[in-house]
């Protein structure tokens, strides 16, 4: 490779320490390798930052429980962009269309002398379709198919004082579009115009792109939570409501907030007292090695507690770490049955997200947090509250 640092996200030590952490869990799980297609683990573990997954069967890493170098399997027109943010990995370019991607990888096995050793795809990352998981498996000659993407991916929730630092200034981005959310809503303005300037306050701030679109919905939309902006204008006595991520070097920070163009009505009162409050429950439940299923425990049972359970269907969140399209979140759920343990350095966005279905009423209140060994830390500024804008 004849790149230098200068586009790298983190340090040669940094990628090597998560290397080793692998091969431990590895290790731990009796496998002798893994082969990742997914971009986020590729960025994790490689520092390859390039937005060619689209193209399934374009990419891989290999990664042996070896000390062996893992090895980046890519386009030969991508190998620009490896150049400027590989920091570790050997290169192995091909042209797409003229060689078989699960034969590279049969290939990269039997040179890392592990060729009909337990190996491990990540079958539940965005990338690995079913058609790509045979093509590698009946090429590598595996019969049972084992899942490395939630193994690998766990060690990505725990953030780095790097990442951190990433988050933060991916949430000053986020700000910027929560401040332009509710500064320039306004009757007669489309839905898209709206997204439009969100994004254009982050970008020009400095924000990278986002692994989802903004979401958007006014009037009667409004109980639409993952609404694509429409050409729909808003009009006086609207509820509207966005999520969006602010971006720094992939890592995602996300906010969202609720207005209303003019006088709210009594069920969006009641709706945005009901959301704070189970938000406010499901903060307080958070701590350092309580399930964090309980988090949304508390959030649904406040919910019930004032007659808004059927409020609810949305999970009260998941986990932030750098992410590509099609999702922002990374491994960690925030619904009730997930049994895994607060720590500290995970982050996470957990919202209210509310929808009436009979009244066609919803709203979005919630935002980004850190967890410390003090609690959780909130990172963005968008208010839990139903913003009126006369």
């Amino acid at each position: 490779m004849g790149n230098s640092s200068e586009f790298f996200a983190f340090t040669k030590q940094e990628h090597r320490s998560r290397l080793d952490a692998a091969r431990q869990i590895m290790d731990e799980s009796d496998l002798d390798a893994c082969v990742c297609t997914s971009p986020e683990l590729l960025y994790y573990f490689t520092g390859y930052d390039a937005h060619t997954h689209h193209a399934i069967g374009s990419q891989a890493l290999v990664l042996t429980v070896s000390e062996n170098e893992p090895v980046l399997i890519l386009r030969d027109g991508d190998v620009p962009q490896a150049d400027e943010t590989v920091v570790v990995g050997e290169l192995r370019p091909f042209r797409l269309g003229a060689s078989d991607l699960g034969e590279l990888v049969s290939e990269t096995l039997s040179k890392r002398n592990v060729a009909g050793g337990r190996v491990a795809l990540d079958l539940s990352g965005p990338t690995m379709n079913g058609a790509l998981a045979q093509s590698i498996a009946n090429a590598i000659g595996i019969r049972e198919k084992l899942d490395c993407w939630m193994l690998l991916g766990k060690l990505r929730s725990i953030l780095s004082v790097a990442e951190e630092r990433y988050l933060r200034e991916a949430t000053a981005y986020a700000n910027a579009g929560i401040d332009v959310f509710y500064a320039k809503a306004c009757a007669g303005i489309s839905e898209i115009e709206l997204a439009a300037e969100i994004e254009y306050a982050m970008r020009s701030a400095g924000s990278d792109y986002p692994a989802i679109p903004t979401w958007l919905a006014s009037g009667e939309r409004g109980y639409c939570q993952h609404a694509m902006a429409s050409p729909r204008r808003l009009g006086p006595g609207d509820l509207v409501h966005a999520e969006f991520a602010g971006v720094a070097r992939r890592y995602q920070s996300v906010t969202m907030g609720s207005l209303v163009l003019g006088e709210p009505n009594a069920r969006m009162l009641e709706m945005a007292e009901g959301a704070k409050l189970a938000f406010d429950a499901g903060v307080k439940a958070a701590r350092i090695g309580v399930r964090i299923g309980d988090m949304e425990i508390a959030y649904r049972d406040m919910l019930t507690d004032l007659g808004l359970g059927d409020c609810c269907p949305m999970r009260f969140g998941c986990g932030l770490s750098a992410a590509y399209p099609p999702v922002w979140e990374n491994q960690i759920t925030i619904q009730h049955e997930c049994d895994d343990l607060l720590e500290a350095g995970m982050a996470f966005y957990i919202h209210s997200s509310m929808q009436s279905m009979d009244d066609r009423t919803g709203m979005l209140l919630g935002g980004s947090f850190l967890m410390t060994r003090d609690g959780p830390e909130r990172l963005d500024k968008a208010p839990i509250e139903l913003i009126v804008i006369d």
